[in-house]
């Protein structure tokens, strides 16, 4: 009898676990049928090799990152098992040497240049939309392409004292995210040159982001060995594109010239642009006084800073008052600590304004002037700077004391108290030689 009771206990206990495993089972077995597979593969949109390693992103259709793989090489098998729904599939080749990348959560998340001497190899991207339905089993090509712009650069019959060379460029973007959007405007280039076999100051190719506003500016700084230095500048009036490299040769001639040949090297088509910069000559039949060429407008944006006036020196040269797009604000035992180190594009030695030259600023940028100029510095970047303050008092210095004034020529310059706090804008006397 006490079998009995047993053997029924354990066929009591059996249908329980059965029936417990039947209702778990099909959710089981539906959660995997409603996933489908899907194979991707990579290649380039000229068939040129791929540098690997190789990072897929997946990202929904809220942008959130799911799931990631790293491809080592083109012979590796790369699926992913994703329920239904859309996704954006994102390729991303050399992500290394030169870039920086945060742990990528969703594609606003960006890769980055962090040094201004741009990258040692390009970056390569590549996306795709998909949609995945329980019976996707499927194979997807994603094409990459260059995110980079390339950059080199080589000087000829450059004067034998000259020991240092080094061309800056502005502005282009700073990084780039997932979604393949460039983003921040205010990176620039600097390009260390070296004396080459062929007597040519020249740089190696460096990869970076395009450009990011509607004209670049190149500077080429030079110092000789008694310790002069020069800089020449050239505006060109447009920017560099993705996908695109630009091999510039210029030739050092009474000044320089620059004949920029933009080289496709088997990206896109090649482009090719002259203009010239350098020391202005003229003949016995033209004016002496020849008018400088590629010299910035005032109360314009220039090389990342704000063109305030033009002094004019000689046929040759002209002194630029530079203004900081840069602004701070606090007190006034601050200044050493802003000034220390600070460099835009390449040019140090900024300073605060004389009692003079705030004299002048009061009565150039105030009212309407002061209204353009902060609408271009809003163009310039809607994001970092900010305009001028039309009632803030801004410092200057005037024999080694510090004075405020207001951009308005109605209002009195008053010394500067130590406990009150102060805008700051610093600025920069900059000979262009063209």
């Amino acid at each position: 009898m006490k079998r009995n009771l047993f053997d029924r206990w354990l066929l009591v206990v059996a249908i329980c676990f059965l029936v417990g495993s039947c209702q778990q089972l099909p959710d089981e077995l539906l959660a995997e049928t409603e996933k489908g597979t899907l194979k991707v593969k990579t290649r380039s949109a000229d068939d040129e090799e791929v540098v690997y390693p190789l990072t897929l992103y997946v990202f929904s259709s809220d942008g959130d990152c799911i799931d990631t793989q790293s491809v080592e090489d083109k012979e590796a098998d790369v699926q992913f098992h994703l329920a239904e729904g859309q996704y954006r599939i994102v390729a991303v080749s050399a992500c290394k040497d030169g870039y920086l990348a945060s742990t990528i959560k969703d594609w606003e998340d960006v890769i980055e240049i962090p040094e201004d001497g741009g990258a040692d190899i390009p970056l390569v991207m590549g996306k795709a939309d998909v949609t995945v339905d329980a019976t996707t089993k499927g194979k997807l090509e994603i094409v990459l392409s260059h995110s980079v712009t390339a950059m080199d650069v080589a000087l000829s019959n450059i004067p034998s004292d000259v020991t240092e060379v080094v061309v800056t460029m502005s502005p282009f973007y700073a990084a780039v995210n997932l979604k393949g959007e460039y983003v921040g405007n205010d990176y620039s280039l600097n390009l260390p040159c070296s004396l080459d076999t062929e007597g040519r100051w020249s740089t190696k190719t460096r990869y970076l982001f395009p450009g990011s506003g509607k004209e670049t500016v190149l500077s080429i700084w030079m110092k000789r060995q008694d310790g002069e230095e020069m800089t020449y500048g050239y505006t060109w009036k447009d920017a560099p594109e993705a996908n695109q490299p630009y091999h510039l040769q210029g030739d050092y001639s009474d000044g320089l010239t620059l004949n920029g040949t933009f080289i496709l090297k088997a990206w896109n088509e090649a482009k090719e642009v002259e203009f010239e910069f350098g020391e202005v000559t003229s003949s016995d039949e033209e004016d002496s006084d020849t008018e400088l060429s590629g010299v910035p407008e005032v109360g314009k944006i220039w090389n990342g800073s704000i063109v305030a006036n033009i002094i004019e020196k000689e046929d040759s040269e002209v002194e630029l008052l530079l203004m900081s797009l840069d602004q701070w604000y606090g007190y006034s035992s601050i200044v050493p600590e802003v000034i220390s180190g600070y460099s835009v594009n390449g040019i140090a030695g900024w300073r605060l304004p004389t009692r003079e030259e705030a004299e002048f600023l009061m009565k150039s940028y105030s009212g309407d002037n002061r209204l353009a100029l902060n609408q271009r510095i809003d163009e310039y970047d809607e994001e970092g700077l900010v305009g001028i303050n039309g009632d803030g008092r801004y410092l200057f210095e005037d024999a080694g004391e510090y004075f405020t004034f207001v951009f308005d020529p109605g209002r009195k310059i008053w010394e500067a108290g130590e406990k009150t706090k102060y805008y700051i804008r610093l600025v920069k006397s900059y000979q262009f030689r063209n």
